[in-house]
């Protein structure tokens, strides 16, 4: 095989190069959650497996935390803080492996690899995992895995792969209605569903043998969910504006608001009668993974992180739709910004206003694309 007559096999190389790079110049980088989760270590590497068993130490779910212990005895080798994010930037390289095969599907020959290299560079991947720690990344790769099932017609495995992804975070639940409307559109088995429950329990279950409480396990996305009561935290979207003020009633109506759009927005997807293309699969993903997060009080700054992926995801299948990956690059880059580097929280509202009409944007082109679907493809 000759390399130089496969440019973009060099093309390739050189991005996946210049990513670790980056990620190895960013790896150093501290802030306040890392000194978090540096403590999470301690506990772990002082008490070793046992110390799973404790519920109260942490508020992040089992997976990760035997990851996180894994890590510890890797001590002598590796210090703690570069150890915590080898751990989700070992996932980057899944998701990596994910898009590669998502581009498969559309692209023979070597475009596929320059695709996932391209995805392995985008700021906030890297920066997410290689420079603040955080473990999105890692429930983002289980969502890549998921969509990739669905592409493929293999529900039973999507839905598993999403059960390893809220068995990371509850944020996974952000492209669950995407999951609700091919429910509808008959391309997941309603039984399917019962897998995601069965797959966290599952993997609860040796911090249980241990000593650690059920009730630890089964609320522990509940306790998460009232950790903080501001109405938007360094999120871009709407509450940013509302910063400061109540909760309630601005919380119970966000909420309404919330239910009815996703209700409509369903209940349209729902009466398209149509083939479910590999267009509009991307293209609902992205919706649902961008809408959740815009629509919902009570967000953080990296909520948007699966429309951060989603929408390069999109670009895939629809090039012409490359800036929806470019803005939310840089929306979710500048928010990103605010707690790790100190910048103005007014970035915030910069991202907001970004978000708001891409957003929106991306809904009616979701909608176009079941009616071109239609149109091509009219009910007998």
């Amino acid at each position: 095989m000759n390399i130089r007559k496969r440019p973009l096999i060099i093309a390739s190389v050189f991005l996946f190069a210049l990513s670790l790079f980056i990620r190895y110049q960013i790896l150093g980088f501290q802030n306040l959650d890392m000194v978090r989760l540096r403590e999470w270590y301690d506990f772990l590497l002082h008490n070793g497996y046992k110390g799973l068993a404790n519920g109260e130490f942490s508020n992040y779910p089992p997976l990760y935390l035997y990851l996180l212990f894994f890590a510890t005895l890797l001590n002598k080798w590796i210090d703690p803080f570069t150890a915590i994010k080898l751990i989700p930037t070992a996932f980057d390289l899944i998701s990596l492996v994910a898009v590669y095969k998502i581009a498969r599907v559309k692209y023979d020959g070597d475009k596929p690899y320059l695709i996932a290299s391209a995805f392995f560079l985008l700021p906030t991947v890297m920066y997410n995992s290689s420079g603040w720690g955080q473990i999105d990344g890692m429930y983002g790769a289980f969502l890549l895995i998921c969509f990739y099932f669905l592409l493929t017609e293999r529900p039973f495995w999507a839905m598993v792969a999403f059960g390893l992804g809220f068995s990371i975070k509850a944020q996974s639940i952000f492209i669950l209605p995407f999951l609700g409307i091919m429910f509808l559109r008959k391309r997941i088995r309603w039984y399917d569903f019962l897998i995601v429950p069965v797959v966290y329990l599952i993997l609860a279950l040796p911090t249980v043998m241990l000593g650690r409480s059920w009730e630890s396990i089964l609320f522990l996305y509940v306790g998460q969910a009232q950790q903080f009561s501001e109405l938007a935290r360094y999120v871009p979207n709407l509450y940013i504006l509302l910063v400061g003020q109540p909760l309630h009633p601005a919380f119970e109506i966000g909420m309404t608001i919330f239910a009815v759009c996703m209700f409509a927005w369903a209940w349209v997807n729902w009466k398209a009668k149509t083939p479910v293309t590999q267009k509009q699969l991307a293209l609902t993903a992205l919706a649902s993974a961008a809408l959740v997060p815009f629509l919902l009080p009570k967000m953080l700054d990296r909520y948007f992180y699966p429309a951060d992926i989603f929408s390069f995801v999109t670009a895939i299948f629809i090039p012409e739709l490359w800036f929806f990956a470019l803005f939310f690059q840089i929306s979710s880059g500048m928010v990103y910004t605010i707690f790790t580097l100190g910048t103005p929280p007014l970035l915030a509202l910069a991202g907001a206003l970004i978000n708001t009409p891409l957003v929106f944007f991306i809904i009616r082109r979701q909608l176009r694309a079941l009616k071109e679907t239609e149109e091509n493809h009219p009910t007998p």
